[in-house]
């Protein structure tokens, strides 16, 4: 380990050579293997912002991950935790408030300043450098360039595997590439030419086929004196990019190497105002036709921040000498198009010496602008008399382009509606560039086109502040992040919010914040003078036809983060391709977003917008209907996905309610448990929204599907449904019969044994004793299917939960008549899963009632009828119970290989509850054969699984399993940590008992 001078005491991620940790001591360490180092990347590019851990598995794998991949995932979020706490000297756990990686529902945020990320830092200080360039201050821009490079010490992510690091290598060597350009331009500004000379050379060792470079070196030797070697260095770029490319120069060298064959005088002198466009060699000569030349573009607004790459690839399109170059930027109302584009054309102007048109093609009230009045401003601005403009529309189309067919003009279209709009526009030379900014113009022949989002975090942050004052960042920096994340990195939407605030300065950010928290008062919050956010999606929302306005609207009141065509098409009502070309016109519209194929979500602030204007728009049966329809949809997604892999597909789907969706497609085995976990959120906002509904065929509907999603308790985390499932009680009391009452208390009974919250297992034990109570505790199969198997799944459980309240009198009697109503129906692997259950009570119970020989050897008998019957998840169950049953009876080394079975039969069927149960488990049997070094392994990799089951007992078990492990191997401080978790998690369960046992 080597040591750096720490500064101002912070943590610091290097990226930019071999990835490296430097702790807040000056600490430099290697955190880890490749991958672990892969997934911190991935955190430290996106500083201060959620990465999801299904991005973390899409970086790692160029083909179709593993099944293990996200624990794989959460096993290096585990390991980098571990490794940072140790270099910063921090106490174990890694899930505090202070850690370093903070942990969300679907991923993680690494929490450091993206200042303490070298690769951010030095986009920002490229980015100043290039703003000083073009303020005209190159020595202030050669300064931040060269502590930028500086910083590099290799290749980017050298050594990382899997398509993230691929690709952000290439961006950042890319960009290393360009502030590189750029500090060699700053030195030719400053008049340091000869001191430039050698370090273009080796520049161009590196890049030798950037004509930038190439340029820079003719200048640069012909600024010293030195012109003949000017010449000769044009005659090797030459070779270089006709041998190795087998393509000639651009038109920019070419007209360089020409000004220094005839030794022009204008070379010798840096030019005025030099920014980097001005000081770029090979610049066209003034327009020798001395007809008048347009300057018409508005200013840059003093507040444009961010959008470097946006800007890099504008410029390269319109700078490459391709003719008739035309650039296209695309999005939504608000997210910054004009000040794009007019950051683009001012930086490229110098390569247009014909001057610079511009035109908004909307009109003030918001229509489309007509085209024969916007050419009839350009005409007068090319000199030609009002008397002499054409009447028509072709005639004046005709006239502009013989204007400009010797010109080379940069047309700059804004708000352009349709590519009808736009061609009469288009000037016909070669010469001439043309950039169009649009919500969507698809149809549009482009150079380029540039689809446009919202602002980065860290950008957004900073517009925040360049309005508001930095001040404003530095006192509230949290408060400053949350509110740019509220307005959505919207530019128009965090102008807005800097500007209230920095007309209001008594007010905190905070106080702003909790003011845009609330959706009824977001938009109107959100408002410069006479501009909304509110007036710019009105905008777009004009333009809709009658029937795709009406499913803007009802799209937007499931309260769904993201949906797709088939759940589109039930909340609409209509068949599939009707719905997808719904979608995509609102796409066009820049109304939707579309995220995967097939996949749409609204903007936050559209969303939010929509769900306002349906309040007003569409009448309260209306919005009963859509959110009918989609509990509708979800119930039967979920039925599908159940008849496609569960054994009790048929009892469980029996007595559902009627619905009208039919045909769900969630595929078959994994990928309909795929399909689960990712409507898991969506499910359970429409749930609880069903709930809200005072509607009795939507509250209906809502319990089936709480019922029926259980079945995936082992790959999903069940506790997210809590608060709908609970929700749903008094709802289903309200307005259904006592059958949907009693499966509703039994829906928040599961719900809640799994959830996290302080007293939850005694809350979910109640709800199935509820449940029990209405349905009578011995319901025979003739009653119906959902009662007595409510009843029959009620009473495991009852035992389940009984085991860890330590009331094992009443966990047996719970499990007995779980049994016997199961052998009522005569359906033996139906028996043998209840009968797995009273055998954990046995097992568990220090007073059991069976030997512990006779129990394993009923669980062999049972691990038969699950492998006949092809039952995975109970086979593994009764596995864990056989490899409990030698532990406790001091057989420990047998016990270890059954868990090890248990245990690769669990990760390979993506059984995230299972294995952590097995590990942890397993790890107390090493820990007892004296294989401690071997336990603090599995124990480690329990603590990282059980954060995705997201279950209070799992958790609490793998914290108490690691802490005792590592107390063995003398880890005693660490080990105190992980067992001070485990007893905090015991308590939130009330579980004195284990609490007060693993205090340490």
């Amino acid at each position: 380990m080597s040591q750096v001078p720490a500064v101002d005491g912070a943590v610091r991620i290097r990226l930019l050579g071999p990835v490296r940790y430097v702790s807040a001591r000056g600490d430099v360490s290697r955190p880890g293997a490749p991958g672990p180092q892969a997934v911190l990347a991935a955190l430290a590019l996106s500083a201060g912002t959620l990465v999801t851990v299904d991005e973390l598995v899409d970086g790692l794998y160029d083909d179709d991950p593993p099944a293990s991949a996200r624990r794989v995932v959460v096993n290096y979020v585990h390991r980098l935790r571990t490794h940072l706490e140790r270099e910063d000297g921090a106490e174990p756990g890694g899930e505090g408030r202070d850690a370093v990686i903070a942990t969300t529902a679907d991923g993680y945020v690494l929490r450091l300043p993206g200042e303490q990320v070298d690769a951010l830092r030095f986009g920002r200080l490229t980015a100043q450098g290039r703003r000083h360039a073009e303020a005209g201050a190159p020595a202030a821009a050669g300064a931040c360039l060269e502590e930028a490079l500086a910083m590099w010490q290799g290749p980017a992510l050298a050594g990382l595997p899997g398509p993230f690091a691929q690709n952000w290598r290439r961006a950042l060597g890319e960009q290393r590439a360009s502030a590189l350009e750029l500090h060699l331009e700053t030195l030719l500004a400053c008049g340091r030419h000869a001191e430039a000379v050698p370090d273009i050379v080796q520049a161009l060792k590196a890049y030798p086929y950037r004509e930038q470079l190439h340029g820079s070196l003719m200048l640069a030797l012909y600024r010293s004196g030195r012109g003949a070697e000017a010449l000769a260095a044009y005659d090797r770029a030459r070779r270089v990019l006709a041998d190795d490319l087998g393509i000639g120069t651009g038109p920019a060298l070419r007209e360089l190497h020409a000004a220094i064959l005839a030794g022009d005088q204008a070379l010798l002198l840096p030019p005025a105002g030099s920014g980097r466009d001005a000081a770029a060699p090979g610049a066209a000569p003034p327009d020798a036709r001395g007809t008048q030349k347009p300057a018409q573009l508005p200013p840059v607004p003093s507040d444009f921040t961010g959008r470097h790459e946006q800007v890099s690839t504008l410029v390269a399109a319109l700078t490459a000498g391709r003719p008739h170059a035309v650039a296209v930027i695309t999005g939504m109302g608000g997210v910054g198009k004009t000040a794009l584009a007019l950051r683009t054309a001012h930086a490229v102007a110098g390569s247009y010496p014909g001057g610079q048109l511009y035109a908004s093609l909307r009109a003030p009230d918001g229509t489309p602008g007509e085209p024969a009045g916007i050419l009839a401003g350009f005409l007068t601005a090319l000199g030609v008399p009002g008397e002499r403009i054409p009447v028509s529309l072709a005639d004046r189309a005709a006239l502009f382009r013989t204007l400009l067919s010797q010109r080379a003009v940069l047309v700059v279209l804004d708000n352009a509606t349709t590519v009808a709009q736009v061609e009469p526009l288009l000037p016909g030379s070669g010469r001439c560039a043309v950039l169009i900014t649009a919500r969507s113009l698809t149809a549009m022949p482009a150079t380029v086109t540039v689809p446009l989002k919202g602002l980065g975090a860290d950008d957004a942050v900073e517009l925040i502040g360049r309005i508001a004052g930095v001040r404003r960042i530095e006192e509230e920096p949290d408060a400053v992040a949350a509110l740019a994340a509220t307005c959505g990195s919207l530019p128009l939407a965090l102008r807005a919010a800097g500007a209230r605030l920095a007309a209001r300065p008594a007010w905190s950010v905070t106080a702003l914040l909790e003011r845009v928290s609330d959706q009824a008062r977001l938009l109107s919050e959100l408002r410069v003078g006479d501009a909304t956010v509110e007036a710019v999606f009105e905008m777009s929302f004009a333009q809709l036809s009658a029937p795709h306005a009406g499913a803007f609207l009802a799209l937007s009141i499931p309260h769904c983060t993201e949906f797709g065509v088939q759940a589109a098409a039930a909340v609409l009502r209509m068949p599939e391709r009707d719905a997808e070309h719904t979608l995509e016109a609102l796409v066009d519209a820049a109304l939707l977003e579309a995220g995967a194929p097939g996949r749409y979500h609204f903007h936050d602030l559209v969303g939010a917008y929509a769900r306002e204007k349906a309040r007003t728009g569409l009448s309260a049966s209306e919005h009963r209907e859509v959110v009918r329809s989609a509990v509708d949809f979800l119930c039967a997604g979920v039925a599908a996905a159940v008849m496609a892999t569960q054994p009790l597909a048929g009892p469980l789907t029996a007595d559902l309610h009627p619905r009208r969706t039919v045909n769900v497609d969630v595929g078959s085995g994994r990928d309909a448990m795929l399909w689960i976990r990712r409507v898991l959120p969506e499910l359970t906002a429409v749930v609880e929204q069903a709930a809200l509904s005072g509607d009795a065929e939507s509250v209906a509907l809502a319990v089936d599907v709480l019922v029926l999603v259980p079945c995936f308790e082992e790959v999903l985390p069940l506790g997210q449904l809590a608060r709908a499932a609970t929700a749903l009680v008094p709802a289903a009391l309200a307005h259904c019969g006592e059958s949907v009452a009693g499966t509703a208390y039994y829906a928040a009974g599961t719900a809640l044994k799994k959830h996290l919250s302080p007293g939850s297992l005694r809350r979910s034990r109640e709800h199935l004793l509820k449940a029990v109570e209405i349905f009578g505790d011995a319901p025979r199969p003739s009653d119906g299917p959902r009662p007595f198997l409510a009843v029959l799944f009620a009473l495991a459980m009852l035992a389940q939960i009984d085991v860890q309240l330590e009331d094992f009198a009443s966990a047996r009697s719970h499990a007995q008549r779980s049994v016997e109503l199961a052998a009522a129906t005569g359906d033996q692997s139906l028996v043998a899963r209840r009968t797995t259950v009273l055998l954990q009570v046995e097992v568990q119970d220090p007073g059991r009632h069976t030997d512990l020989a006779a129990i394993g050897a009923r669980c062999r008998e049972l691990a038969g009828v699950f492998t006949r019957g092809e039952d995975v998840k109970w086979l593994i169950r009764v596995i864990i119970t056989e490899a409990d049953s030698l532990l406790y009876g001091g057989q420990h080394a047998a016990a270890a290989r059954l868990y090890r079975q248990a245990l690769e039969r669990a990760r390979a069927t993506d059984h995230v509850r299972n294995e952590t149960e097995c590990r942890f488990q397993l790890a107390r049997a090493l820990l007892a054969a004296g294989e401690a070094e071997a336990a603090v392994g599995h124990a480690r990799e329990a603590v990282a699984v059980a954060r995705l089951t997201q279950e209070q007992q799992l958790m609490a078990g793998s914290q108490q399993a690691l802490g005792e492990a590592l107390r063995a191997v003398g880890r005693t401080a660490e080990a105190d940590g992980h067992l001070a978790r485990a007893a905090e998690l015991y308590r939130e369960m009330r579980l004195a008992g284990p609490a007060d046992a693993v205090t340490p």
